[in-house]
């Protein structure tokens, strides 16, 4: 019963970057990551603390360290919402800070994991971290990518931002070709510094006109802010059947939860991003 009513509720998906969420030894570069097992907890407590009131089915993490990360944050999820989440986590190809994308799973509300999630050989040349996880329930299919994009700081890396977006298209459009009306949705920190709606955003690519999906923030319209300095980095963009509600799920809303302790001393604990969540609804198949 329980599994009946919470599969016919609204579907939360989350992304948040967690700010080098990882073991002080596990680099020697200095990040903000906790340096004592103290510090390390207490990260971990914060973290999930930031996330909806209301579980997420799903939640995509950047910047953390490994699966050992994964598996803490989703029991201190699990003892929070009285569910059951899964850790899901892959392989990081990223060779200067180490660090690797994720997710939590919460298998309580009646969907459970398809295949096996990991890197997709589409996306192993351009993006160093992603992971791809594909979600069923009876009534439908959700295939959900995580990223962490470069930053696009100097001319050769703005580049390679803008390719790796050019390879999520690519990924993306061959999915729709096949199934036009696949559930699909990319999300995370995509280190996007122009506003939302910008044409000149390397992020542009992957929505319409230019792409086949939709950035949610333009969707939605208004401005949106997701880090501590103001900017938007951090996006969910879905295909255009999720805006129609074509195959069982329909984008109801986005949203973005600012907190008070991105900045100074306070991120290292916390992480200077926010959590981001788009809302979808169960609808009939059209």
């Amino acid at each position: 019963m329980f599994s009946a009513l919470a599969q016919n509720g609204k579907v939360f998906l989350t992304t948040l970057n967690c700010y080098a969420f990882f073991g002080g030894g596990e680099t020697k570069m200095a990040l903000g990551q906790p340096q004592t097992a103290p510090d390390y907890w207490r990260k971990a407590q914060n973290l999930v603390g930031l996330w909806p009131t209301n579980a997420p089915l799903f939640v995509g993490l950047e910047e953390i360290g490994g699966a050992r990360e994964t598996v803490y944050l989703s029991q201190i999820a699990a003892a929070r919402y009285h569910h059951t989440f899964q850790p899901v986590f892959t392989d990081t190809k990223d060779n200067y800070t180490e660090e690797a994308v994720a997710a939590v799973v919460d298998l309580s509300q009646g969907w459970g994991i398809t295949g096996k999630p990991g890197r997709d050989p589409e996306l192993d040349k351009a993006l160093s971290k992603h992971l791809v996880v594909k979600l069923t329930n009876n009534l439908t299919s959700l295939e959900i990518c995580i990223v962490h994009l470069r930053r696009p700081i100097g001319k050769y890396a703005k580049l390679e931002q803008q390719d790796q977006n050019t390879a999520l298209k690519k990924w993306a459009d061959g999915r729709l070709a096949k199934n036009p009306r696949a559930n699909i949705v990319i999300l995370g920190d995509f280190n996007e510094a122009k506003a939302p709606g910008d044409t000149n955003a390397s992020v542009a690519l992957l929505a319409q006109p230019a792409g086949v999906m939709r950035d949610s923030f333009q969707v939605t319209g208004g401005s949106f802010r997701t880090h501590a300095n103001g900017k938007a980095y951090d996006r969910i963009v879905f295909s255009e059947a999720m805006l129609k509600g074509e195959a069982g799920l329909k984008f109801e809303k986005v949203s973005v939860q600012p907190h008070m302790h991105g900045k100074g001393a306070e991120k290292y604990e916390f992480t200077d991003h926010f959590p981001v969540t788009a809302v979808f609804v169960p609808v009939a198949k059209k």
